[in-house]
């Protein structure tokens, strides 16, 4: 591992916070949009309805700093989970096949979040899933927020920027958000939760957020994606 990696896998280990220890600061750059919907993870999306659907568009990149989000197979379920921006309070259906109670089985709590769902689960409300996310830009700070992990080996930050760091947060107790803040990432996957045959499994939920100010021309690009992704999502709401 180079030295640039092998200091972004020290400064990941160095933090962790419960929930509440954030400073105010910390969400001003959420990378996580601002109303519920599913995100296009190479797997389509199961409602027909365009406001219930992120992809990327003649864009190419699916929202401001995120130029995409690929499910991978993961180890526990075998198969690709889907993701969808939810708040954990309200129910949602997408195509009949995932569907959201008001009120998570576990911890609730405000905002919204980035949620996996093994669809073959609990109507997909089970948790769990792989995700490799990739930036359009090195954010120099990204702060990730990890909800109710309670297992054991069961979450992981399998790599940063291609770099194998097999990280493995540790579990805590039930209403508790984990915290790693990591340096100069332009890509990282993530496995979230696990399912156990015979068990309800463990669900996780990620937020993440870009916590340092960047350069006036980054900026800039950021408001840019911004307008075009609302011009986006007005577009797909006149054609409904």
């Amino acid at each position: 591992m180079n030295t640039k990696a092998l200091s972004t896998v020290l400064a990941a280990t160095a933090t962790f916070a419960a929930m509440g220890a954030l400073a105010p600061q910390a969400f001003a750059g959420s990378l996580v949009p601002d109303f519920e919907t599913e995100i296009d993870v190479g797997l389509g999306c199961l409602d027909v309805d365009p406001d219930k659907c992120i992809d990327k568009g003649e864009y190419g990149a699916l929202l401001p700093w995120i130029k995409d989000i690929t499910s991978l197979k993961d180890s526990t379920t075998g198969g690709y989970s889907r993701l969808f921006v939810d708040n954990l309070e309200t129910a949602n259906d997408y195509g009949g096949v995932v569907k959201f109670i008001e009120g998570d089985r576990g911890t609730n709590p405000e905002g919204l979040w980035f949620r996996p769902s093994e669809v073959e689960e609990e109507e997909g409300q089970l948790e769990v899933g792989t995700f490799k996310f990739e930036f359009t830009k090195t954010i120099a700070e990204l702060t990730l927020d990890f909800l109710d992990v309670e297992r054991t080996n069961s979450t992981e930050i399998v790599s940063i920027n291609g770099q194998a760091t097999n990280l493995f947060l540790p579990n805590r107790a039930d209403d508790t958000i984990t915290t790693r803040v990591l340096n100069d990432v332009y890509s990282i996957t993530l496995k979230l939760g696990e399912d156990e045959e015979g068990t309800t499994g463990d669900g996780v939920d990620i937020r993440l957020s870009k916590s340092t100010p960047e350069p006036a021309s980054a900026l800039g690009l950021m408001v840019v994606g911004a307008l075009g992704a609302a011009a986006t999502k007005s577009l797909r709401r006149k054609q409904g």
